[in-house]
């Protein structure tokens, strides 16, 4: 269970990746890069393995996405705030939902864990993709931040590539605590601090798993175990950060 590094792979988005009945339970909006993004909560009625509920995100589409982001830089360098901006955007005529292109899509699995000796239920991320023109370039970090407004906490995938893990070890630890859980023995190991380590106690939440050395070189200088250690999550909770973009409640 413990975050493993993995080579990239790559998965179809064109597709869903349930065949059966959905519904769409609530959405919202974050702005990334100047575009708007559309984030909406899919849960799988009859689901065939654990995972519960997928996250999209779309880049909404506009009449002309040059003006869109033209507007969406002129409000910001006025220091208007996100929730502000995201409102006007949605009231300006600008868009064409339309247009609307799938951007990525998160997977999600229930979780529990133990805090202060009580059961807390969450969600763990159990699988990520983004295309290949949005990777790297901040949108699963902040759609995290905004799963916020909905999820109380957030725990990370089993299995992570490079870059999903340097989101976790770089900009979710430098926003607010990313606390390692052992769920073996139901404590909180440490708080993520720089180099992939715990603040306190140096504590490596991260190994190398079937990683060659040349594979490793974009990790560093974050540190890793060679031997996997079962049990071991993130988690990031709504506590320590404040959520980003705008949730449209009911």
């Amino acid at each position: 269970m413990a975050p493993t590094l993995d080579s990239a792979y790559s998965k179809d988005l064109s597709e869903f990746p349930h065949k059966g009945e959905t519904r769409v339970v609530r959405f919202g909006f974050l702005i990334n890069e100047a575009s708007l993004y559309k984030i909406s909560e899919i849960e799988i009625i009859e689901p065939e393995d654990d995972i519960c509920l997928y996250v999209s995100m779309e880049l909404v589409g506009a009449r002309d996405q040059g003006d869109l982001s033209e507007f969406i830089l002129d409000r910001a360098d006025e220091d208007a705030p996100e929730e502000e901006i995201i409102k006007e955007v949605l009231q300006s005529g600008l868009l064409d939902e339309n247009k609307n292109t799938i951007a990525g899509r998160i997977a999600l699995r229930e979780y529990s864990f133990v805090e202060d000796g009580n059961e807390i239920e969450c969600y763990q991320v159990a699988g990520v993709e983004t295309v290949r023109e949005r990777r790297q370039r901040g949108l699963c970090h902040r759609t995290y931040l905004f799963l916020l407004h909905w999820y109380e906490h957030l725990v990370c995938d089993d299995t992570q590539t490079i870059p999903g893990a340097k989101i976790w070890a770089g900009p979710l630890m430098r926003t607010g605590d990313v606390r390692i859980y052992n769920a073996k023995t139901e404590m909180f190991e440490d708080v993520l601090g720089e180099y992939g380590m715990g603040k306190e106690t140096g504590f490596l939440p991260w190994n190398r798993g079937l990683l060659l050395d040349a594979e490793l070189s974009s990790w560093l200088p974050n540190k890793v175990q060679v031997n996997v250690q079962k049990f071991i999550v993130l988690i990031i909770s709504r506590k320590t950060r404040t959520p980003v973009g705008l949730y449209l409640k009911d």
